[in-house]
């Protein structure tokens, strides 16, 4: 078999690997990026053995990511991923939830009324600015107490970076040329204005918060490398971005599949017209779970990761070599037929909570699981029960979706739906 490769323009990466995943499903390939030999591993059991079974053999590849976004829990292995993981990771696993689901409620409910004004004024496609502000502004007023109009963060800002820094993410190896790109020049400017735009956090003028505490105080200790500034943007981007890009699948999937929207739709009026709303009730809603899930399994926000091995290991028929280069393609294992017959396809009948699942698998597993996969969870299914209560969702194009890869797996073009109210 000729090794297939990739060699060009990032923002394709995540086309390419739905390619693959298509013409050599549930297959390991070796494969050729930029000039590095990668395993790209499209198997489940082989990416469990990866990022779980063997993980401490296999540390983090995101060099050139680290070079424009800072040092970060994205990028970091070992100590230096421990320390920055502690730092937030006891918020993430042990926040309000019934706080959340009443910030989401509030503004997923002003946010739907704005895309239908834009789609009534003849916007055909989602505007992600209005998703990705719903989403921060949920995380900021409930880990740091405070709404986003009273902060000096800019969340577009935040999106030009996250989109820099994505040119690289993809990238196992990156040559010379990187330093001569004719972004880089950039960087500097769009650095220093989202550190101005952070300066309310460093300053402390906030409301007493235990998580922005721990933040500073190892900001103030030099031994350990890590900038207030760098963890706030880790924060933000993993925790808004990511479940703003799930939002907008979601709205394209119920707009896609009108059935679906009636099903859910009619299984959510009993949790709606209950004398009371909280969020576990609305958790026992088997399938919205089951959806969210679904969104997730088809249009993983993080389609790929990457990984070094340190020592030698076997993966499945594959040798790798100490150094050598795997990556794991979340957007492959997801469709593998073995695991989800007619992949390409929601299927919510029969649904089952398995390891194979959307949920478990976009938010990676292993000692590295994404720190806010419980937080995003609770606000998917939060914000897509109000946009089914509060409104109606179709298609303005029958296109298949093309991706747009920015450190997260968007739709090139936006998403194509309206959005229309609901009397």
């Amino acid at each position: 078999m000729n090794v297939p490769h990739f060699d060009g323009v990032y923002a394709e990466a995540a086309n390419w690997l739905q390619r693959l995943a298509r013409e050599h499903n549930g297959e390991n390939l070796e494969v050729d990026i930029n000039g590095a030999p990668v395993l790209l591993v499209q198997r489940l059991e082989d990416a469990d053995h990866v990022l779980r079974l063997n993980a401490g053999n296999y540390r983090k590849n995101m060099h050139w990511f680290r070079h424009m976004l800072g040092p970060s829990r994205f990028s970091e292995d070992g100590w230096a991923w421990e320390i920055r993981r502690d730092l937030t990771q006891h918020y993430l696993a042990k926040f309000d939830r019934e706080r959340t689901f009443t910030l989401a409620c509030e503004h997923a409910g002003h946010t739907v009324r704005e895309l239908a004004l834009h789609s009534a004024a003849g916007e055909a496609v989602l505007d992600e600015r209005l998703l990705r502000r719903m989403t921060v502004s949920v995380l900021i007023e409930n880990f740091f107490g405070v709404p986003l109009r009273d902060t000096q963060v800019d969340i577009d800002h935040l999106a030009t970076l996250m989109e820099f820094g994505s040119e690289y993410a993809f990238a196992p190896s990156v040559g010379n040329d990187v330093l001569k790109h004719k972004r880089l020049g950039l960087l500097p400017e769009l650095r220093r204005k989202i550190f101005d735009d952070f300066r309310l956090f460093r300053e402390a003028r906030l409301p007493d918060n235990p998580m922005l505490e721990g933040m500073l105080a190892a900001d103030r200790d030099t031994g350990n490398d890590i900038l207030l500034e760098h963890e706030l943007l880790t924060f933000f981007a993993a925790g808004a971005e990511t479940t703003a890009a799930g939002v907008g699948w979601a709205c394209y999937l119920l707009a896609r599949y009108p059935d679906i929207q009636r099903r859910l739709r009619d299984t959510l009026v009993p949790f709606w017209e209950a004398p009371q709303q909280d969020w576990k009730q609305l958790a026992q809603v088997d399938l919205l779970e089951a959806f969210v899930s679904e969104t997730l399994r088809l249009y993983p926000p993080t389609p790929i990761v990457t990984r070094l091995a340190i020592e030698a290991d076997h993966v499945g028929e594959h040798r790798v070599e100490p150094g050598g280069n795997v990556s794991v393609s979340i957007l492959g294992i997801q469709h593998d037929a073995r695991l989800h017959p007619e992949p390409w396809m929601p299927h919510l009948d029969g649904y089952r909570n398995t390891a194979s699942a959307g949920a478990n698998v976009a938010f990676i597993f292993g000692p590295r699981v994404c720190g806010g996969k419980k937080f995003a969870l609770v606000e998917l299914a939060t914000f897509i029960a109000v946009f089914l209560r509060d409104a109606s969702f179709e298609l303005t194009s029958e296109e298949e979706p093309r991706f747009y890869w920015k450190s997260l797996m968007l739709r090139e073009g936006g998403q194509p739906v309206r959005v229309t109210l609901r009397g």
